[in-house]
């Protein structure tokens, strides 16, 4: 059991290290949104497995808090793209409008 909780710890560190790449290179706003949500998912998993290997629940409070950040902040981040970006994610966008022309 043992090797198995060391296994999943040096998955998810290497998991979040790619999400960081990931954030940091882009190419779009939408990945960057995506790597932001899978490091936050990483940070709750790696705090799932440091509170069983340490015999606490201590550490539920802290899950609850970094999953409910990590939600309100993607939240924050699509809702933000939504008014920034010239569609607004409505049906005005361009490529709603091809029948509209016939």
């Amino acid at each position: 059991m043992h090797w198995f909780l060391i296994l999943a710890v040096g998955l998810l560190l290497v998991a979040m290290v790619l999400g960081f790449w990931r954030l940091a290179r882009g190419p779009t706003v939408v990945d960057r949104i995506l790597a932001f949500d899978a490091v936050v998912l990483c940070a709750v998993g790696l705090t799932v497995v440091l509170s069983r290997v340490w015999h606490t629940d201590f550490y539920l409070e802290l899950i609850l808090i970094i999953s409910s950040l990590g939600f309100f902040g993607t939240v924050a981040f699509v809702l933000f793209l939504q008014r920034a970006l010239p569609y607004g994610g409505e049906n005005d966008h361009p490529a709603g409008k091809e029948g509209a022309d016939e």
